[in-house]
């Protein structure tokens, strides 16, 4: 078996952070998760399996994880992207395209282009001290540390955008 709960999942696992578009309502984000745990559990490296987890996160964020002792080949990145976008099309939702800030405001998670980010960074709508979210890492231990939903100042957020002091 490959799958494995992501909180068995060592540290060192490489991790991807898919942000859709819009939130998904709790069928979705269920039926999703459940294919992508299919996926994992069938996951292959050069006919190894790979000992992979996928979770949801806010009905939003669809993360996955591979142990990296299991995970020798670029091949294998490739048909769980394959896998990603064909959940993206069945479900209608976009996991890739055009850049977007995930931010929280208001309990509310918001997902925007990030030209439309910028402007309200510059309008003062966004502060440094907003939470949001850095989907480029790519470790497990990252996540497990806190440093994917943080404040603005703290990520790479704080050089991308000019925030309003």
């Amino acid at each position: 078996m490959s799958y494995i709960p992501f909180d068995l999942l060592p540290d060192s696992s490489r991790l991807w952070i898919f942000a859709a578009d819009r939130k998904l309502s709790d069928a979705e984000a269920e039926m999703l998760l459940r294919e992508m745990q299919s996926f994992c559990n069938s996951w292959l490296a050069h006919q190894s399996s790979v000992t992979g987890s996928a979770m949801m996160m806010h009905n939003q964020f669809l993360l996955v994880a591979a142990d990296e002792s299991t995970f020798p080949s670029g091949c294998s990145t490739d048909e769980m992207m394959r896998r990603v976008r064909m959940l993206s099309e069945t479900y209608g939702v976009e996991f890739f395209g055009m850049p977007r800030v995930q931010y929280r405001e208001n309990g509310s998670i918001h997902s925007i282009l990030r030209e439309d980010f910028s402007e309200i960074a510059k309008s003062g709508s966004v502060t440094s001290a907003t939470k949001v979210f850095d989907n480029t890492l790519t470790s497990l231990k990252e996540f497990r540390e806190g440093k994917w939903e943080l404040m603005a100042k703290d990520s790479w957020h704080a050089r991308a955008f000019d925030f309003v002091k």
